[in-house]
């Protein structure tokens, strides 16, 4: 931390210096005037050839053309292209020896499954995503209240060792509480693993973090915004969600940690969410998952991939540990650095399946073309298409970025429910009630191509019956919007989602 500080202030201090001589000279004036105009010309036309979609490459010409100095920074940091990301701390031969040492023990293709479900999970796998498995028991877990005792009962009982990994941790009552499990954990030998986004959980300093790392936990930050490195990570967030103990009993879903999450913030009151419990053989690809981010996160290096992978330690992380169950599970990740946007590409597929019903839930609705055309073409060809969101956002540009997309939806003859119990936050999509997905990516651009996400794909589980059973409850507490309604809506709500939509590829 300390290291990473004094690089921080060495940039400031000699960027200022710069600033400093222009102005002595008498030269500021005439560089800023030519940078302000020179630099987005230059940025334009790298977002040109970078063949973006229209949609993105429009919106990055209107803000780099009204607003061009505030533009370029704001490209700098949230819009270069994935490709240009800067790949890893750790060599990426290292991260590469990993998956290589664990690819014989993670999950395979089975034919334990109906002849349609087995087709989606070969190609979600051909998409990028794991094997499918038979051998996984699967628990949905409705709201803080069900997600953090779980955790907590799991954290507690850890033997060997507690991996975990969240978007945003923050420094309240119910975060102090799974520190403090994880440092009576330390304490007692188990190893601890505790991995953080540097911008999502920006709040978390070195006097809550002290404790855990003098109890033996070890903690890393993914992308810390110390760094003067951030201005090339800002835009590639960890958004993943990844509790793994003792390499048997795995969490994952949208949940993060802190009050709000368990209703317990007056400002959102209720909160609505979904995470999910698994145990057996397919919570080896969570774990997997954790430690690949965990080689790229670690600035001192203290784990390599034989620590994981070595012939004593592959046991440990990656145990034998099959759960008869009904059903299968898949995991599929994907990110910035991903050759193929694979969540996306596995939703679509799924959707594509769909003979029946195709039901989702997220906080924030932003498709792409592809996936909001199918929507409406299934809800044209007579499926019943619908689509919760909150009725109450957290987001102003988001919460209106969503809305702009409801009118071609309704036209098409899909259904279209709001929230009606403050903040609904789930990312939940159910596909003819036997094919549910649970995970940390929303429905919008940023989590198909700029983050790092991750889902469950559930085929013929009590899983997806349970998820079916809440759908049905939130359905009944939601508002279901009309396009009566929706044309209704007053001047100044156009306003604001013709604005959120133009730079809703940006989000």
């Amino acid at each position: 931390m300390r290291n990473r500080i004094l690089q921080f202030a060495l940039v400031l201090l000699i960027t200022g210096s710069i600033i400093w001589a222009l102005h002595y000279f008498g030269y500021l004036w005439y560089v800023l005037t030519v940078s302000g105009i020179v630099v987005p010309l230059v940025v334009i036309m790298i977002i040109f050839i970078e063949n973006r979609t229209a949609e993105s490459t429009i919106a990055w010409f209107l803000v780099l053309v009204f607003l061009p100095i505030i533009g370029v920074v704001i490209w700098a940091m949230f819009g270069r292209n994935p490709r240009r990301r800067r790949r890893s701390r750790r060599s990426h031969e290292e991260r590469q020896l990993f998956r290589q040492a664990v690819r014989p023990i993670r999950s395979l293709a089975v034919t334990d499954l109906s002849p349609d479900h087995l087709k989606l999970a070969n190609t979600i796998r051909n998409f990028g995503g794991g094997g499918v498995d038979v051998h996984t028991s699967s628990q949905v877990l409705t709201n803080g209240g069900e997600t953090f005792p779980a955790i907590l009962e799991a954290i507690r009982s850890a033997e060997n060792h507690v991996h975990i990994q969240y978007y945003i941790y923050r420094t309240d009552e119910l975060s102090t509480a799974i520190r403090d499990a994880l440092i009576e954990r330390a304490k007692s030998g188990v190893e601890v693993r505790f991995m953080y986004d540097g911008l999502g959980s920006y709040g978390l300093n070195e006097s809550f973090l002290r404790p855990l790392k003098e109890a033996g936990g070890k903690v890393v930050a993914f992308d810390p915004i110390s760094s003067p490195l951030f201005i090339f990570t800002a835009n590639f967030r960890n958004h993943r969600k990844i509790v793994v103990v003792d390499g048997k009993v795995g969490f994952t879903g949208g949940l993060n940690v802190g009050n709000e999450y368990d209703g317990k913030d007056p400002k959102f009151g209720f909160w609505r969410d979904t995470h999910l419990r698994l145990e057996g053989r397919a919570v080896k690809e969570l774990q997997a998952t954790f430690i690949d981010d965990w080689l790229y996160g670690q600035i001192e290096k203290d784990d390599t991939w034989e620590t994981f992978a070595n012939e004593t330690n592959l046991p440990l992380y990656f145990p034998a540990h099959d759960v008869e169950t009904d059903g299968a599970v898949q995991i599929v990740t994907s990110g910035p650095t991903s050759k193929d946007p694979a969540i996306r590409n596995a939703l679509i597929a799924a959707i594509i399946t769909a003979q029946r019903s195709i039901w989702i839930a997220t906080p924030y609705l932003v498709p792409d073309n592809e996936t909001l055309t199918l929507l409406r073409l299934a809800a044209r060809a007579g499926l019943d298409v619908r689509i919760l969101t909150p009725g109450k956002g957290d987001s102003f540009t988001s919460y209106y970025a969503t809305r702009s997309y409801f009118g071609p939806l309704l036209k098409d003859g899909v259904k279209i429910y709001t929230y009606n119990r403050h903040f609904m936050h789930a990312k939940i999509v159910l596909v003819d009630g036997k094919i549910g997905v649970v995970g940390t990516a929303n429905m919008d651009i940023r989590s198909f191509v700029l983050n790092y996400e991750l889902m469950a794909f559930l085929y013929d589980t009590e899983s997806a019956k349970e998820l079916e059973r809440d759908f049905i409850d939130d359905f009944e507490v939601s508002i279901q919007l009309s396009s009566q309604d929706y044309v209704k809506r007053s001047f100044r709500f156009r306003i604001f989602e013709s604005l959120s939509r133009l730079i809703s590829p940006l989000l």
